[in-house]
């Protein structure tokens, strides 16, 4: 049995590592199969309105905040490099520092393999501040100076949009389709990985249940009660 009340995953035996990086398979799987759910989506708006220069702001925001919360899932999945963190980059890390510990044989990571997993982790990095540089530039885009300032100082616009250019539809579909071709070679290591790790062919099937038990919510609650150090 394992220690429940550790912050920290531990690795003692090869099924610890065959645990681990089923879930990582799982849980990429399911986020990337959302994604593309959402660029499907857009894709077929964009057909659909071709001639179209607008896009609702109300679909544009509620898509573009979806997609937000996948993108940062997934870079945290893959490229998190934080201690109690689950990351696949981590996990990478370990399982070959520790092959012939498990005796395996697996080899390092390709250079395109390392440069999607790295730009993962700056993504990941960058999405969880708000750069300060954002108001350099918006400052310098808008040619906010001084005498502007001081003379709309007592008036403070908040701004809301009707419609968005369509153009911020079609970026945000190339991000996903950019995103989605990475997870998918990261994914591709991944099970490469497992199946050098269980040393057999693995078969992935997909299991339909009718509803998902809001019982399984204990799971993040008790991490979370660990976290917190209960």
């Amino acid at each position: 049995m394992r220690n429940n009340t550790s912050k920290i995953y531990m690795f003692k035996v090869k099924e610890d590592y065959i645990f681990y990086l089923s879930e990582l398979i799982i849980d990429t799987i399911q986020k990337s199969k959302r994604l593309k759910k959402y660029e499907d989506e857009i894709e077929l708006i964009l057909k659909n309105n071709a001639d179209k220069k607008l896009v609702e702001t109300e679909f544009f925001e509620s898509i573009s905040d979806k997609t937000s919360r996948l993108f940062q899932y997934i870079f945290n999945l893959i490229g998190d490099e934080t201690k109690q963190a689950v990351s696949y980059r981590k996990f990478r890390k370990l399982l070959y520092k520790n092959k012939r510990i498990l005796n395996i044989e697996i080899s390092s990571l390709s250079q395109e393999e390392e440069l999607i997993i790295g730009e993962f982790n700056k993504l990941r990095n960058w999405s969880l501040h708000i750069p300060e540089s954002i108001y350099v530039h918006k400052r310098e885009f808008f040619k906010v100076d001084e005498k502007f300032i001081d003379k709309y100082k007592l008036i403070i616009a908040v701004d809301y949009y009707k419609y968005f250019e369509i153009e911020f539809l079609a970026q945000l579909k190339d991000e996903i389709n950019q995103v989605l071709e990475g997870v998918e070679i990261v994914l591709t290591k991944m099970k490469e990985d497992y199946s050098i790790l269980v040393g057999g062919e693995v078969e992935y099937q997909e299991d339909v249940f009718v509803s998902k038990p809001y019982a399984i919510m204990e799971v993040a609650q008790k991490s979370w009660d660990t976290q917190k150090g209960k």
